[in-house]
This record gives C-alpha cells, structure tokens and sequence, in this order.
C-alpha cells in the first residue's frame, strides 16, 4: 500500500491509495462516515482497467479535526476492529 497525496487544503484532503481496490475503499469509506467531523469522504476508482488497484479519495471536515486525523482515527478503527474479529476467532477455534 502506498498513499500519493494529490492535494492538501485546511480542511480538505484528496489522494490515491496504491494497491488497493474497492474492498478495502469501502471499508475506509464507511469508517470515516462515523466521524461526526467527516462532512465528506468518498472514492472513485477513474478507470475501471488502468486504474482498478488506485481508489482516489477526497476527505473533508468541519475543522474541529483536520482530514489527516480523520484517516488516522479511521485506520485505528480499521485495526481494532480486526483485532476484534481475530480474537474472537481464535476463542472460537480454541474454545
């Protein structure tokens, strides 16, 4: 996974996320909708060939947290939540 900034305002951020594909770009997508400072998030993936493994995003806020902090906050929930569904997975399997 690499992060390309394609542009960086005070409350607004756009950039492609290398890699990865509708999977993981609705996962991110659907976090940052919980932020209550998010006024904004989506993706779009420009060319459905070329472009399959690049989802463009576009985050923006109200200003009491800037674009970054959302995405920090929203990758930290990504990773709790994963650890989440492992751990009860394992007790499941050992259990």
């Amino acid at each position: 996974m690499k992060i390309e900034i394609i542009k960086r305002e005070k409350n607004l951020l756009e950039f492609y996320i290398e890699g990865e594909d509708h999977t993981f770009a609705n996962l991110l997508n659907d976090v940052l909708h919980e932020n209550k400072h998010v006024v904004f998030a989506g993706y779009t993936i420009e060319h459905p060939i070329l472009m399959a493994r690049k989802p463009r995003f576009k985050i923006k806020t109200d200003g009491k947290i800037t674009p970054e902090q959302a995405l920090e906050e929203a990758a930290q929930r990504i990773f709790d939540k994963a650890k989440d569904v492992l751990e009860t997975w394992e007790k499941a399997v050992k259990g």
